[in-house]
């Protein structure tokens, strides 16, 4: 049962009578210092790979993540959730609003309450500016060091061998050390984390439950305490405050709600997404043959949709769409009407995915050599394909997961035209999604139009923080636009855009030496 909703009042007088931890006026960074900071860190993370960028889950985890910013009166345009494969159960906040999530997290967490609990308090240590004061103290020029130092402790949780050279400055320290907070400011983001989790409509207990569960495991395993617990400590009094608040201090029996499928298919993916060698894969093949009590996996829907997962991580694509039209079926099965487009999100794209794979495989001729096809040349089944990319993208108008897909299944059937109309459509409406770009560029180039292609690779760049590399592409495109004089002059102006970005990140790394 869903705990009822504050009202604005009351919520904002919660917040009012928090104790303050320090002068927000005093050693604190600024805004846009905290922002800068956070973009340098980012950078790093994502130019080392460490960042996964699957289209669904980090959907889901900003959707969630959104929900709780915008009940903390905060705007989510100065948030960002992303997803990290860890299987080790953390999340942590990095100046300037990013939001990091591990895959192990969402599977360890038992209900959608929980994730948001855990979400909730990270967003309270952003809104309560407590990095801003974690890091206010430091001289800039230190501040790059540490920027390069999270990124690199970062990186090394799940790929030690990518963070090999940005580690060798960093002896003697942890991400513990880089990313923790004082007891103060962790009972300060419990409160906020609690009342906006309770403004945003979601189960309180989901709180006391997560952040029990987490303390009895660190009296189990001591040392080898889950990864939160060392950046996030927890105590006695912690855990009694949380439970008071909830008004369950005796914690009575209650019947836990049945989660949505949706979370349960967003556990299981993120499940899948740990295991990375093939005896890894067959040992989660096999805890998807029946219900799943260490994973608390039990919905035979959730289930025959991780094996599909796995089948396709195990390169058996045809096992994999066999399973994924069950699941379906099993899915239905459980309906008494349905509507196509009623069919969970994340199980139409797996057997589109799988569909597309088999029928549709990608080309090894490069883009600039592949044939431009029109609607017409297509073949019955190529135009069969076509309608069901076209009837899941009409249905989910709004999912960029599928509009991606639309997009990679035009040009994958050859139809680069039309990739690129709607693509050049949706990037004035995503212009901070950098996937857009990368095929917008792929479109430009089977079109044979390098300068759009160098510009589209550019602004893909720029929205990853690549100046350098965004203004490379831009005189790249200037040599092909030479006698076009309205599109050369667009280009310069890019261009000018990703230099003053770039001046002015070289202005802020360079301050204070």
């Amino acid at each position: 049962m869903l705990s009822s909703s504050l009202s604005p009042a009351v919520y904002a007088d919660g917040l009012s009578n928090l104790p303050s931890l320090g002068d927000a006026g005093g050693a604190e960074l600024s805004v846009q210092d905290e922002r800068r900071l956070g973009a340098l860190i980012m950078k790093d993370y994502r130019t080392f790979g460490a960042v996964n960028t699957d289209p669904e889950v980090t959907g889901y985890i900003t959707r969630l993540g959104n929900k709780i910013v915008q009940a903390a009166s905060e705007s989510p345009s100065n948030f960002e959730f992303f997803l990290v494969t860890d299987k080790s159960v953390n999340a942590f906040a990095m100046p300037g609003g990013y939001i990091g999530v591990h895959t192990g997290l969402i599977a360890a967490s038992q209900t959608e309450s929980e994730l948001a609990s855990v979400l909730a308090h990270e967003v309270g240590h952003v809104t309560q500016r407590h990095i801003a004061r974690r890091f206010g103290q430091q001289r800039q020029s230190s501040l790059v060091a540490t920027a390069a130092m999270i990124a690199a402790l970062l990186v090394a949780g799940s790929n030690p061998q990518a963070a090999t050279g940005l580690m060798a400055a960093g002896a003697g320290y942890s991400i513990d050390q880089q990313l923790s907070f004082s007891r103060d400011a962790e009972r300060e983001a419990d409160r906020v984390g609690f009342l906006t989790l309770q403004q945003a409509g979601f189960d309180t207990q989901g709180m006391v439950d997560f952040f029990g569960r987490l303390q009895s495991a660190s009296r189990l395993y001591e040392n080898n305490a889950p990864s939160y617990l060392r950046t996030h400590p927890l105590t006695t009094e912690r855990i009694a405050d949380i439970r008071n608040r909830a008004g369950l201090e005796s914690k009575p029996a209650r019947n836990l709600k049945q989660e949505s499928l949706e979370f349960e298919l967003i556990r299981v993916k993120a499940l899948v997404f740990a295991e990375r060698s093939n005896q890894q894969l067959a040992d989660r093949l096999r805890t998807f043959e029946s219900a799943n009590e260490q994973d608390g996996i039990k919905d035979p829907v959730a289930m025959m949709y991780g094996r599909s997962l796995v089948l396709n991580a195990m390169g058996k694509k045809q096992d994999s769409l066999a399973a994924g039209e069950k699941a379906i079926e099993l899915y239905k099965a459980t309906q008494p009407v349905i509507r196509k487009a009623e069919v969970p999100l994340l199980l139409q794209s797996q057997r589109m995915r799988m569909t597309m794979d088999l029928n549709l495989p990608l080309v090894s001729a490069p883009l600039d050599q592949r044939p431009v096809r029109e609607k017409a040349a297509l073949s019955a089944k190529e135009t069969a394909i076509l309608g069901q990319l076209i009837e899941l993208r009409n249905d989910f108008k709004n999912e960029m997961s599928v509009r991606l897909m639309y997009a990679e299944g035009l040009q994958r059937l050859g139809l680069f035209a039309e990739s690129d109309v709607y693509l050049k459509d949706l990037s004035q409406t995503y212009r901070s999604v950098p996937e857009v770009f990368d095929l917008l560029a792929q479109s430009a180039l089977a079109l044979r139009r390098p300068a759009d292609h160098h510009m589209a690779l550019a602004q893909s760049y720029n929205i990853r923080g690549a100046y350098l590399p965004a203004i490379e592409q831009a005189e790249i495109a200037k040599r092909f636009a030479s006698d076009n004089y309205y599109l050369l002059a667009e280009i310069d102006a890019k261009q000018r855009e990703y230099k003053r970005k770039a001046d002015a990140e070289r202005e802020f790394t360079k301050f204070g030496n």
